[in-house]
């Protein structure tokens, strides 16, 4: 029979490894995107031609390859990153909401993050075999999955926000100051939209605004939602 102090026990350890979830998506991704695989900084360019592209990606193969599976790996953790989350908040709901919410965006979350790995790996698998403008799309369509997508991330911050903000006093599950930084995180994202209408310059999927912007404020925010959830796991709503 379990009692409910091995409960409590079992609740905190879930908690922390989906804490440290985070902390692990961010190190791989820094392996595999920025390392290894030529994501961050972008090795191509939106306005780079498919021969040029081919070019480049031939020149990196291995490494993009091995970088790849480190990034599939990173965009993996983001469901039990995401679900410690979720399962904080319904911590201290009366009635599952906003965590059950979560727990979609979450979904949703990962599984673009897995297809820009997929496109990504896809792209150096047989580069020179490939029509060139293959090649030129899966890059297109890596960096739209990943910055293009803000109303899925920027939607899963706001409602990790809303039932921080709303919450009566002394029942957060977060810290207040959490709410408003899913806040500002969401509206760091939204420079992604503008990648559809450049191919050059800081709103390019390759630009400052668009792209680094973006990425720097959302492993940010895991890392900030790591320690948040960490905290959580040694005290009690």
């Amino acid at each position: 029979m379990i009692n409910a102090n091995d409960d409590d026990e079992l609740f905190r350890k879930t908690l922390v490894f989906c804490a440290w979830s985070g902390f692990a998506a961010i190190i791989l991704f820094v392996i595999g995107g920025v390392i290894l695989g030529g994501m961050l900084p972008p090795l191509l360019r939106a306005y780079d031609s498919p021969a040029v592209m081919v070019q480049k990606v031939t020149a990196h193969l291995m490494s993009i390859r091995v970088g790849s599976i480190f990034l599939m790996c990173s965009f993996a953790l983001f469901g039990p990153f995401g679900a410690g989350i979720a399962i904080q908040t319904r911590r201290t709901e009366r009635l599952p909401g906003f965590s059950y919410v979560q727990l979609v965006f979450t979904s949703c979350g990962t599984m673009i993050a897995l297809l820009v790995s997929f496109c990504w790996a896809l792209m150096v698998f047989r580069p020179t075999e490939y029509n060139p403008e293959l090649v030129q799309f899966l890059a297109d369509f890596a960096y739209f999955l990943a910055v293009f997508s803000v109303p899925c991330f920027g939607g899963w911050c706001v409602m990790i926000a809303l039932p921080i903000l709303m919450a009566k006093p002394g029942n957060e599950p977060f810290p207040r100051w959490i709410g408003y930084g899913n806040i500002w995180a969401a509206m760091l994202f939204t420079p992604g939209q503008l990648i559809l209408f450049f191919k050059d310059g800081p709103f390019s999927w390759h630009g400052i605004l668009a792209l680094y912007l973006p990425f720097v404020a959302f492993f940010l925010w895991i890392l900030i939602m790591s320690i948040a959830v960490l905290q959580a796991a040694t005290r009690r709503p």
